[in-house]
């Protein structure tokens, strides 16, 4: 499953929306080469380490599919899903 794709919808409280489509032996280089800084956001927010480790996981075991989601308190949304 070489062609699987990350996506990443993000909706900020600001109503910017952000929708990242990557592919998966992409973002494997960019997680450990520590340069998914956008998700560390708020340390006190998101756990970013655990969320990474997560996406990385699902790699692994080559999960298709919904992911997960992160609602924030200030109401910043962020979606994951691996197609």
């Amino acid at each position: 499953m070489n062609n699987r794709t990350l996506i990443i919808n993000i909706s900020t409280f600001t109503g910017e929306y952000i929708n990242l489509n990557l592919p998966v032996e992409f973002v494997k280089r960019v997680i450990n080469n520590n340069c998914f800084d956008f998700f560390y956001y708020r340390e006190d927010a998101i756990d970013s380490e655990k969320l990474l480790t997560l996406i990385n996981d699902a790699f692994k075991y080559d999960l298709t599919g919904y992911i997960g989601e992160i609602k924030t308190v200030d109401n910043n949304h962020i979606e994951l899903s691996i197609e």
